[in-house]
């Protein structure tokens, strides 16, 4: 089963390490890593993360920095994500009793890393599975009256000239004025819609194949295709990765 690991360093060459230690204790693993906790915040709303490696420090431009800390607390807000394991990655001592107590932190991997260590942490950590939560609505607001439709209806959506043209699985069109992709896609917690191009985001349960070399989706039962777009295209491969 895939899993989904996101690693929170802001030294690359650490980083790159770690991703290679996750890549080798699961073949099934894929790796996001991000070096701030803005831009993982943003990955961890957008997919569903199975196992996160925080490291404590993140700007070590501040004296006395605990971000990583911080970001784990706003993690622990959000349900699905309530018992998620968590690995720090430090060199501190005094945040441990904090981070086991209060964050319900797995383990830890200490700087400088042990091999053994790490990859034991890990395959712990990835007997978990995040939930995903189901049947997901989102409320579109359109002349002052809210349509609310499950995620799993829709098949597609399309922003045109500050219109959303929502696809529903019905072959009925939603125009939605002043909305965004964005918008959608940070309403969604059901980890189903992602964004194929600037303009597009699409169900992944309706996706029938990927075709990343001419960059286009084919839909299933007849909804047509889709195009991928250039920046978009290394995120489908992670998306659809087996």
């Amino acid at each position: 089963m895939k899993k989904n690991v996101l690693i929170i360093e802001d030294n690359i060459n650490q980083l790159r390490m770690l991703r290679k230690l996750v890549l080798e204790t699961s073949e099934n693993a894929v790796v996001y890593a991000e070096a701030n906790s803005a831009d993982a915040y943003k990955v961890l709303m957008e997919n569903t993360i199975d196992v996160f490696l925080v490291d404590i420090i993140l700007d070590t431009t501040k004296p006395g920095d605990t971000s990583g800390i911080k970001l784990v607390e706003k993690i622990r807000n959000i349900p699905k994500y309530m018992f998620t394991p968590v690995l720090f990655i430090t060199s501190l001592e005094d945040p441990k009793n904090y981070a086991y107590t209060d964050l319900n932190c797995l383990g830890y991997v200490e700087k400088p890393f042990s091999v053994e260590k790490v990859k034991k942490l890990l395959q712990k950590a990835l007997n978990y599975t995040t939930e995903k939560e189901k049947d997901i609505t989102i409320c579109f607001r359109r002349d002052g009256i809210l349509y609310p439709i499950h995620v799993k209806e829709i098949v597609y959506l399309e922003s045109l000239n500050h219109i959303v043209n929502v696809h529903l699985s019905d072959s009925t069109l939603l125009e939605v004025p002043y909305m965004t992709c964005k918008q959608v896609l940070e309403e969604d917690s059901s980890d189903v819609l992602f964004q194929c191009s600037r303009n597009t985001v699409v169900n992944k349960e309706y996706v029938l194949n990927v075709d990343v070399t001419n960059r286009y989706i084919t839909l299933k039962d007849g909804y047509g295709r889709l195009e991928v777009g250039i920046t978009f295209k290394k995120k489908i491969l992670t998306e659809f990765k087996a």
